[in-house]
């Protein structure tokens, strides 16, 4: 969501709702019906661009927590054809990034992502990292004729707030803009073990021991 502030009335407010532009002014008083606009607006991504150049582009957190994110399988998927529990050593690599909720690309070096986290690590004293990558090898003991594979539940982390930026010359029309809403998560630096490994395994379904001739 984004907003501006308006030089020629005492309350302006632009907010974007769903890929749309509406003005809502408090004139007197009175609340004037939203009218539409489509490209004298920029989005909330046209604005976390602008972060790199404006003349102030400030990050103000709201919220902080820790998480385990969503089960996911790592590593291949071993098969175990014999007739006795064997064996099996998965390596496996897993990269958790950073994302937003306006699905801006996050990477390092990029004005508005240092501000969020100089920011949110100054407010919670949290660090940050654009990307962070583990690698690990695991052995299973897959019983006969199953199937087994390797699940992670990783340690994440997300900060919400909004962004103020200023500008020297009207940008889209106005000297002040606002992304509200903002919300971003990635893995959790200070607490790197918080998350889970699994083992897992199934019996082997009849289409997979025909495949590989059990």
């Amino acid at each position: 969501m984004l907003s501006h502030h308006s030089e020629n009335t005492s309350i302006g407010r632009r907010i974007r709702t769903a890929g749309t532009a509406v003005s809502l002014a408090l004139l007197g008083g009175l609340l004037m019906a939203p009218q539409a606009v489509a490209a004298d607006s920029p989005t909330s991504a046209d604005l976390l661009s602008a972060c790199a150049w404006a003349d102030v582009c400030t990050f103000h957190p709201q919220s902080y927590t820790t998480y385990i994110g969503p089960e996911h399988q790592v590593g291949t998927t071993a098969y175990n054809c014999g007739t006795l529990t064997n064996d099996h050593s998965i390596s496996w690599s897993d990269t958790t990034s950073e994302t937003n909720s306006v699905s801006v690309s996050v990477k390092a070096g990029l004005k508005f992502t240092e501000v969020f986290e100089a920011s949110v690590e100054g407010t919670y004293g949290h660090d940050w990292t654009t990307s962070h990558t583990d690698t690990e090898t695991n052995t299973l003991h897959i019983p006969a004729k199953n199937v087994g594979w390797i699940t992670r539940g990783t340690s994440k982390q997300q900060a919400s707030g909004w962004y103020e930026l200023h500008f020297g010359s009207k940008y889209y029309g106005h000297y002040y803009w606002y992304v509200y809403d903002f919300l971003q998560s990635g893995f959790n630096v200070d607490k790197p073990n918080a998350g889970y490994v699994s083992f897992q395994n199934r019996a082997m379904t009849t289409a997979e021991r025909k495949a590989r001739n059990c």
